[in-house]
């Protein structure tokens, strides 16, 4: 389409462009604007950070209590040791100072995870917000930019930023621009892929862009009889092939979820990243619902419960052990023997029961697909940025930050926090290059 220049704004050259306003876009902001430049946040959608909203089920995990080594060490990807520059620029204490001079108390959880206290991930965004208009920066919403371009010396150097703003087309000028468009997951939240065809339009490389923090799908039909069952404490194992065969290449532990496709939950999440990073089109996935228990140590619990009630059922007589419907379900995978008393259960069928609370299996088939998965994994190359200023080795001006680097952290927080510390640097080091700009 054609774009005319907005003669408001034709004079009006930014210090920091930043597009995309999601954690990694607030803080490269607000990293821009305390450092003293003029900065304006583009964000496509009508509210911003829609992502960060919708995150730990609508709590927003937005961090976690690791020191900088545990949180690389524990991020789960093979990328993570780029992340020492951001966290040192941008800590956990640091966000958490941030977001507690807006009102917003962190809560946590599961041994380092860190929630919002008031259980609203909206307040995390109204935080973000304060502090952005208290820096100095300024938030453009229903701004859409199409191209970014770099100008030549003679036009005065810098960047060309054409699209649409409030609905009006045009351009704006920039001497640099903070690139935080996110990835291809939750589409519905304005995460389309564009900083992707502006990276590959400088020369940078993507690489394959996968699911990841995704439910996986499984070929058994049982897991629709089980919907929405939460189980708060299983271990799960991932194998190649035959279950308990060799060593498995995925062992998590956490919440699991059934659902209408399979199953998911936490630990089901954090797995999904070794699934998709395996190339495997199949995987056998086992869950042990009692993973603090030895088999044996099950089994004799079992049987001290027959004992107690030799006339009943094997799903009566194990009644407050689990939820009914799990109950439910173990008496149907007993076929004939669910109505047999347990004081005349065949062995065969104690060990069948067994099989089922300590290593129930799933055949994987595939994820969800990119569009449900939390993050995406994959993602503008690191070998041509700079990973100490998160700048364009190869156009020199344009930073990137947050998802759309080649970077897929587990659940925990890490993902925000890797988000928030990335944005944080590369903002700062925005700044730091508009300020010898060539303009000036």
């Amino acid at each position: 389409m054609s774009l005319t220049t907005d003669s408001t704004h034709s004079l009006d050259v930014l210090d920091v462009a930043v597009i995309g306003a999601g954690g990694a876009g607030f803080l490269a902001a607000i990293g821009a604007a305390r450092a003293g430049a003029k900065t304006v946040l583009f964000e496509r959608m009508k509210t911003p950070a829609k992502k960060v909203v919708i995150s730990g089920g609508g709590r927003c995990n937005f961090s976690n209590t690791l020191d900088a080594r545990k949180f690389v060490r524990l991020f789960g990807d093979r990328n993570a040791s780029k992340l020492g520059n951001a966290l040192r620029t941008l800590s956990n204490e640091d966000v958490i100072e941030m977001l507690k001079s807006h009102g917003v108390e962190g809560q946590l959880e599961k041994n380092y995870r860190l929630y919002t206290k008031s259980g609203r991930g909206a307040d995390v965004v109204a935080a973000m917000s304060a502090e952005l208009q208290k820096s100095g920066g300024t938030l453009e919403t229903r701004t859409r930019i199409l191209t970014v371009k770099k100008l030549s010396d003679d036009a005065g150097g810098g960047f060309e930023l054409a699209g649409t703003f409030a609905d009006v087309e045009g351009v704006r000028r920039a001497k640099t621009v903070v690139i935080t468009t996110g990835g291809l997951s939750y589409p519905v939240t304005g995460s389309t892929g564009d900083g992707y065809t502006w990276a590959r339009d400088f020369g940078h490389k993507v690489t394959s862009l996968r699911a990841a923090l995704v439910g996986l799908i499984a070929a058994e039909q049982w897991t629709k009889s089980l919907q929405g069952l939460a189980w708060p404490d299983a271990q799960v194992s991932l194998w190649p092939g035959e279950p308990m065969q060799g060593k498995p290449f995925c062992i998590e532990r956490a919440e699991i979820l059934f659902t209408h496709f399979g199953i998911s939950g936490p630990a089901i999440l954090d797995a999904s990243n070794a699934y998709v990073t395996s190339g495997l089109k199949q995987a056998a996935l086992t869950v042990d619902f009692f993973p603090d228990e030895t088999r044996e140590a099950l089994d004799a619990r079992l049987i001290e419960r027959f004992r107690q009630f030799p006339n009943r059922t094997a799903a009566r007589a194990m009644d407050g052990l689990m939820p009914v419907r799990m109950l439910e379900h173990c008496e149907s995978q007993l076929g004939a023997d669910a109505t047999t008393s347990v004081c005349r259960l065949p062995k065969t069928a104690r060990t069948k029961l067994l099989d089922m609370l300590k290593a129930t299996r799933l055949t994987i088939t595939n994820t969800r697909g990119i569009e449900f998965g939390e993050v995406t994994a994959g993602g503008i190359e690191w070998d041509d940025i700079d990973a100490a200023t998160l700048e364009s080795k190869l156009a020199p001006g344009i930073f990137f930050a947050g998802e759309i680097l080649d970077l897929a952290g587990r659940c925990g927080g890490f993902n925000l926090q890797a988000a928030f510390s990335t944005g944080y640097l590369a903002g700062q080091g925005a700044a730091k290059k508009a300020a010898g700009h060539i303009g000036n």
